[in-house]
C-alpha cells in the first residue's frame, strides 16, 4: 500500500489531480468529519444497548458463536471458553458480524486515528502554518485515494470481514505517513542554533521509529497465517515505514545542538541521508506498483492507474540521480573557483541560512558563504545572494554551445504523449552554414556586469535579473534598452492603453492626449548637438503607433528625471534643463 511521499525532501510527487482540488477546498474538514463520526457512532451504539437490553437472548446466540469459532485459538491462542461468556466481547462479535455496523466500527477506528494524529500535531509542533496544511491535506488525500485502489485490487468482491484487516492495516500506515509527512515537513526549516520546541521533535520522532519497528515484527509474527503476496505487500509497508521514521530520527539527531560545531559535516550528513532515503523509498514504492500491476486481477483500469504511477516513480528517481550530478558539478565548481576563508568577525551570518559563518567561500565581489548555501543558490541563480553580481556557474557553461568549429547545434527534445515518449535527437550544421545558421559569442561575465550597470542608470526600477536575462539574449546593452522601450519585457510587457498615462501623471504637469506626435529638437546653445525627443500637442495620430507614442513619452520623463539628478550637472551648467 503506497502513500503520498510523506518525506521531507526537496522535490516531493506531485500529489493526484482530485487530491490536489478536493485539498484546496475547506470541505471535508476534520472537524467536521469528526463531529458527523461521532454522532454516527452515537446512534449505532444506543442502537446496539437498546438490541442487547430488548432481546436477552442475542447474549446466548452469541456465546453459543464464539464458543465454535475456533479460528481465534488457532491464529491467535486466545482461550474461547473465558471471553464467551463476556458482554464486551458478545458486542463486538455483533457488530463485527454485520454488514452495516461493521462499516460504522471501521468509520469510527478511522475518526480515532484523525483524532490522535491532530491532537500529536497540537501538542508537537502548535499550529501549522498555512503552507504546511496544504501540502499534509494533498498528501493524505492522495493515500486515500491509492488506498481505495490498492483495497480493490488486493480484496476484490469480498465481503467486509474480509476488507476490515486491511482496512485497519490502512489507517495505521496513514496515521504514520501524515505524521511523518508534517515531521518532515518542519525539519526542512530546523536550525542548529534554535532547539526551541527540539525536545518534542524528538520524542515525535523516537514513537514514529518504534511504531515502525513494531509493524514489522506483528507482520513477521503472523506471516506464516499469509499468503506470500499480501505478506510482500505488508513488507514493503514496515520498510517505508522504517526507512521514513529512520530518516527523521536521523534528522533530528543531526539537527541538536550537540552537532553544532561541525555545520559543514552535518550537511554532508544530511545531503547523503536525504538521497539514499529518498531514492530507496522510491524504488521500493516502485516494486510495490509493479507487483500490484503483475497481480492484478485482469486489465482494467487499475492496471493502468498503477502502470501511470509506475512511470512518475521512475521518472522521480531519474530527475534526482540528475539533480545529484548537477550538485556535484557545481560544489565541485565552488571547490575550485572559490577560496575558502574565515569570518573576519565572529558574529558574521550566512545570509542564505542566517547561521555562523565561520569557515566559508569568498566570491568576487567579497561577499562570504557557507559552501553548501552556495550550492543550493547556484543551483537556482547564477548571481550574488547579496549583491546579485553575477558569477559563473557550471550550469551555464554546460549548456553554452561550442562556439569555436563554426558548427551550428540543433536539439530536438522528445514529446510525451500519455505514455509514450519520441525519442530526442541532436541536428548539427556544418562550419559552411554556420554563419547564417549561429549567433554570436555570448559575452562575458565582465562585459555582462558593465552592461547591467548601463541599463540600471537608466532603469532603475527593473530587477537585475530580467535585464541579465535580456543581456544574454541579446549581448548589447543597446538592444535591452530597446526592448524596454519598445514594451518586449519588463516594465511595458502587460501594459494595456491607459495604463502608463496613469503612471506618467505624477510626472508631468500636463496631461498629454494620445494623438501627440515625436519630434526631433536639436539644441542650439550647447558645443555639442544633443538630439532628443519631444512631446509636442498636434495631429498626426495617423503617423505615430500607440506604443511609439508611449516610448516617446517614457524617454521624455526619464530624461527630465536623468536632468534633475547629480549626474548632470555638466549638462545643467551648459544651460540644458529641458
Amino acid at each position: 500500500m503506497n502513500r503520498g511521499n510523506p518525506q521531507a525532501l526537496r522535490h516531493p510527487q506531485v500529489p493526484l489531480g482530485i487530491a490536489n482540488i478536493i485539498g484546496r477546498s475547506t470541505f471535508p474538514s476534520v472537524e467536521g468529519y469528526l463531529a458527523l463520526s461521532l454522532c454516527v457512532a452515537v446512534i449505532a451504539s444506543a442502537s446496539v444497548f437498546t438490541q442487547f437490553h430488548s432481546q436477552p437472548e442475542i447474549k446466548r446466540l452469541l456465546e453459543e458463536e464464539l464458543r465454535n469459532n475456533t479460528k481465534l485459538t488457532t491464529a491467535f491462542g486466545i482461550n474461547i471458553d473465558t471471553i464467551a461468556g463476556s458482554t464486551v466481547f458478545q458486542m463486538a462479535h455483533y457488530i463485527l458480524t454485520d454488514t452495516t455496523l461493521i462499516w460504522v466500527a471501521i468509520n469510527s477506528y478511522f475518526a480515532i486515528l484523525a483524532m490522535c494524529t491532530k491532537l500529536i500535531i497540537k501538542l508537537t509542533f502548535k499550529e501549522l502554518s498555512r503552507q504546511e496544511e496544504v501540502a499534509a491535506r494533498q498528501a493524505f488525500l492522495s493515500y486515500i485515494l491509492l488506498t481505495i485502489v490498492y483495497l480493490s485490487v488486493v480484496t476484490g468482491p469480498q465481503k467486509g470481514h474480509r476488507v476490515m484487516p486491511w482496512m485497519i492495516w490502512g489507517g495505521v500506515c496513514g496515521f504514520l505517513s501524515h505524521l511523518q509527512f508534517v515531521t518532515c515537513q518542519r525539519l526542512k526549516y530546523t536550525s542548529p542554533s534554535c532547539d526551541r520546541g527540539s525536545q518534542r521533535v524528538s520524542f515525535i520522532s523516537l514513537f514514529l521509529f518504534f511504531v515502525s519497528i513494531a509493524m514489522t515484527f506483528m507482520v513477521s509474527r503472523f506471516q506464516q497465517h499469509l499468503e506470500w503476496q499480501p505478506a510482500v505487500l505488508l513488507y514493503f509497508d514496515c520498510l517505508l515505514a522504517v526507512f521514513r521514521s529512520t530518516y527523521i530520527l536521523f534528522r533530528c539527531i543531526s539537527s541538536s545542538r550537540v552537532f553544532s560545531f561541525n555545520p559543514d559535516s552535518v550537511r554532508h550528513f544530511n545531503y547523503w541521508l536525504e538521497l539514499a532515503t529518498n531514492f530507496a523509498c522510491e524504488l521500493l514504492q516502485f516494486l510495490s506498483y509493479a507487483q500490484l500491476f503483475v497481480f492484478a486481477p485482469g486489465l482494467n483500469l487499475t492496471s493502468i492507474f498503477f502502470l501511470y504511477h509506475m512511470k512518475l516513480t521512475y521518472n522521480c528517481m531519474r530527475e534526482q540521480l540528475g539533480r545529484h550530478r548537477t550538485h556535484k558539478k557545481i560544489f565541485e565548481h565552488i571547490e575550485s573557483a572559490y577560496p575558502s576563508v574565515k569570518a573576519a568577525n565572529s558574529d558574521d551570518r550566512c545570509i542564505v541560512c542566517w547561521e555562523l559563518l565561520g569557515t566559508s567561500r569568498r566570491l568576487p565581489c567579497s561577499h562570504q558563504f557557507h559552501d553548501w548555501c552556495l550550492m543550493w543558490w547556484l543551483a537556482q541563480d547564477s548571481s550574488c545572494p547579496t549583491c546579485r553580481y553575477v558569477i559563473p556557474s557550471p550550469q551555464e557553461e554546460a549548456s553554452r554551445p561550442d562556439s569555436g568549429n563554426g558548427n551550428t547545434m540543433f536539439r530536438f527534445n522528445g514529446r510525451t504523449f500519455g505514455f509514450f515518449t519520441l525519442p530526442s535527437f541532436t541536428v548539427e550544421v556544418g562550419s559552411s552554414f554556420g554563419n547564417i545558421f549561429g549567433r554570436a559569442a555570448e559575452p562575458t561575465q565582465e562585459q555582462l556586469q558593465s552592461m547591467l550597470e548601463t541599463v540600471l542608470e537608466m532603469f532603475p526600477q527593473m530587477s537585475p535579473e530580467t535585464i541579465l536575462a535580456d543581456l544574454r539574449q541579446s549581448g548589447s546593452a543597446q538592444s535591452t534598452i530597446e526592448n524596454i522601450l519598445e514594451g518586449r519585457m519588463g516594465l511595458n510587457a502587460s501594459l494595456m492603453p491607459g495604463v502608463l498615462d496613469e503612471d506618467l501623471s505624477d510626472d508631468t504637469d500636463n496631461e498629454l492626449e494620445y494623438e501627440e506626435h515625436v519630434e526631433v529638437v536639436q539644441e542650439p546653445d550647447s558645443t555639442r548637438q544633443r538630439t532628443w525627443t519631444k512631446l509636442s500637442s498636434s495631429s498626426g495620430e495617423e503617423e505615430l503607433s500607440y506604443y511609439e507614442i508611449q516610448r516617446a513619452k517614457m524617454i521624455e520623463t526619464y530624461r527630465r528625471k536623468y536632468l534633475a539628478s547629480d549626474k548632470a550637472a555638466d549638462l545643467r551648467a551648459m544651460g540644458i534643463t529641458e
